[in-house]
């Protein structure tokens, strides 16, 4: 049965533990160097940025504090509050996590593979995806709060990634959010 107060609870120390990674994240993005910011923003675009741009779709919704977009499960909404996009009846939820200066997607996915493997072993997997013509994985894994997934880029596309959780008495709704992943896409 869902519970308001425990689903705001495990959001709350699920975004206490990520809080440090998102500010700095922002911190050092909002860094950037002036001959970037010289350059007229057509010219900042790459080729992936461009052909990209174009497909997304009214049905896509915008990850909260991303440059990530998303074909969300049916009933998923946008709260800025909590930078979510989830579940209006549920605890499922999607989020962005962008990898800081001075770590590696390789090392967090070991550290999250390492504490899976302790402990909920059996809980990692890894699915090699193409999503929208860009080669990434997703791994499952199982948390104290939440199963998880998280879509990485495998092929420089985006350094941002997602993180979706939802409830072991969500599995339909986790399957859906899988399929979901495989839509993202990126823009600056």
């Amino acid at each position: 049965m869902y519970n308001k107060s425990t689903h705001t609870m495990k959001l709350c120390l699920f975004n206490v533990a990520i809080a440090g990674c998102l500010f700095c994240g922002s911190f050092t993005s909002s860094c950037s160097d002036d001959k970037a910011k010289a350059q007229p923003e057509e010219q900042k675009k790459t080729a992936f940025e461009k052909q990209d741009d174009s497909k997304i779709t009214e049905q896509h919704a915008k990850i909260p504090n991303s440059n990530l977009y998303i074909i969300p499960p049916a009933g998923f909404t946008v709260d800025e509050a909590s930078g979510t996009l989830g579940d209006a009846d549920g605890t499922a939820h999607f989020m962005q996590m962008q990898i800081i200066s001075g770590t590696t997607s390789e090392k967090l996915l070991s550290d999250f593979k390492s504490e899976a493997d302790k402990n909920f072993p059996g809980s990692w997997k890894e699915d090699v995806v193409t999503v929208n013509g860009h080669k990434a994985n997703i791994y499952s894994l199982k948390n104290v709060a939440y199963n998880q997934y998280i879509l990485v880029f495998t092929d420089g596309y985006s350094d941002e990634m997602i993180i979706g959780n939802y409830e072991e008495s969500e599995a339909a709704i986790g399957k859906a959010m899988f399929e979901a992943l495989k839509t993202v896409i990126f823009k600056k």
